[in-house]
């Protein structure tokens, strides 16, 4: 392994338990359909490692923003983006059994400085995302990368039967220049390919207007057939560049009148979450601009999470940093990312991006001092949204859901301090007898599976298949989502 051991190793997580009944989790706000004094918030990881930093000569540059991340049969494939000079650069792969520990390995596909020794893969944008494309027929296009190809090229298709060896389809998608990392995948809850592209906002001054766009294709293999209307041709100073979206696809999320002056949306992470596949989640990195930088296009980033049903109308919830810069002098100080992609391991998710010392538009400072590392980041299973209850006691009462197990699990975290009880009502509300919040013995615990038991009891066998509400009395108390088994 070419990497510098950065951090101890980790600890050997098993994988996660496979449960039968529904995981319902504290997305929408309208689950909790009354409260007292509990409100939703979005909750930052739990743990940011840095795992690799730049340090061979096609790095030299810096590590770019972009990466993706598949987990196949205990191991993690990463696919990230990296440049040498301002102009030149690529797609490099590296692989981990516990997300700490990279392997580079020399793949002998990109020829670079007259040498084939290296991690590069012959992919020559790097501004898109891979996705392993269970929905093919043909294993020779298992793997699935799409992005902009600069400069007349629009958005193509590249495919490769490993993640190795790449060979890009002989028309594009569309004939414009996302300039961003673009998310494809194929939506096995829609029966659909989804993509998520940079849209453009011309009514702001340019560079200030980025937005996220969305399409759904049956293939993606050959042209969608969407026509520029010529809105987009910003690059004034580059004619040769291809126009950008604007109105030719939705928009499905841009900034509004509570953001910060000057900010737009750079990228969006989004995937389907897979413990809980009805959800869409996203990762947008929201870009603030600094104005009286004398540095063209310069500003920081910082990330907040979003989550929607269909990938239309998103959530934004407290609108809080899920992931800022760092320390000021530290080597993510001033613009953080995360690419598409998680693992699940025991308890935790892992996730992966990137951080910067320098802020967007400071190439010159790339220049003088290599940048961009590759974070870790570690939350627990369903943690991104909690109902959170004060520690002056607070009541929920959620939608009615139905009883799919014999038992009632809740991923919730009292902390020492809180405690909760959970009590079973009819959709109608009425308390339903021996399961009510009082009847309910009292829960202390930090867990993501804790039991339910009301007089020592656990079993809801009797009400399997009915439809209940639950009543949530709880003080200090984090609560995420609840399942049956």
């Amino acid at each position: 392994m070419r990497r510098t051991l950065l951090l101890a190793a980790a600890c050997a997580v098993p994988a996660l338990t496979a449960f039968a009944g529904t995981r319902h989790l504290l997305l929408d706000p309208a689950f909790a359909a009354s409260s007292d004094g509990a409100a939703l918030h979005v909750n930052p990881p739990l743990r940011r490692d840095l795992v690799v930093r730049p340090d061979r000569p096609w790095e030299k540059l810096m590590i770019s923003f972009y990466l993706s991340v598949l987990e196949e049969g205990g191991k993690i494939r990463m696919w990230y983006s990296v440049r040498d000079t301002p102009k030149t650069g690529g797609v490099a792969y590296a692989e981990s059994t516990d997300g700490i520990h990279w392997a580079t390995p020399e793949l002998g596909l990109v020829e670079f400085e007259g040498s084939k020794a290296n991690n590069r893969v012959n992919l020559g944008s790097s501004e898109g995302s891979v996705f392993r494309d269970d929905h093919a027929t043909d294993p020779r296009q298992r793997y699935v990368y799409v992005c902009t190809v600069f400069k007349g090229g629009g958005a193509y298709r590249f495919h490769s039967p490993d993640g190795y060896h790449w060979e890009r389809d002989p028309a594009p998608l569309f004939p414009f220049e996302a300039d961003s990392q673009n998310v494809t995948f194929w939506d096995a809850q829609l029966g659909r390919y989804v993509l998520f592209f940079r849209g453009w906002n011309i009514s702001k001054p340019f560079g200030l207007g980025r937005k996220i766009v969305r399409t759904e294709a049956d293939r993606i293999d050959r042209p969608l057939g969407i026509v520029s209307t010529g809105k987009g041709k910003a690059f004034k100073n580059e004619p040769e560049r291809d126009p950008l979206i604007v109105d030719e696809l939705p928009t499905v999320l841009q900034c509004d009148d509570r953001d910060p002056p000057d900010t737009d949306i750079y990228t969006n992470a989004i995937q389907r979450y897979p413990l809980a596949p009805e959800w869409y989640v996203g990762f947008p990195a929201f870009y603030r601009h600094d104005t009286k930088s004398k540095l063209r296009n310069d500003g920081r980033t910082e990330l907040q999470f979003i989550a929607s049903r269909d990938g239309r109308t998103w959530q934004r919830y407290d609108r809080s940093t899920y992931v800022g810069p760092g320390f000021a002098g530290s080597e993510n100080a001033n613009m953080v990312y995360l690419g598409p992609g998680m693992v699940i391991r025991g308890d935790e998710i892992w996730q992966f991006g990137t951080g910067y010392r320098t802020t967007h538009g400071n190439t010159p400072g790339r220049v003088e001092r290599t940048d961009g590392a590759i974070y870790r980041y570690v939350q627990r299973v369903d943690g991104y949204v909690s109902l959170d209850f004060p520690s002056t006691g607070a009541h929920a009462l959620t939608a009615p859901v139905t009883v799919d197990g014999n038992a009632l699990r809740l991923n919730l975290d009292t902390g020492a301090l809180g405690e909760a009880r959970v009590g079973l009502k009819t959709e109608a509300g009425q308390e339903i007898a021996g399961y009510g919040v009082n009847d309910c013995d009292e829960i202390q615990i930090n867990a993501t599976g804790a039991s339910v038991s009301w007089h020592g009891k656990t079993d809801l066998s009797s009400l399997r298949g009915k439809k209940v509400r639950m009543e949530i009395s709880a003080s200090r108390t984090k609560f995420y989502s609840l399942r049956f088994e």
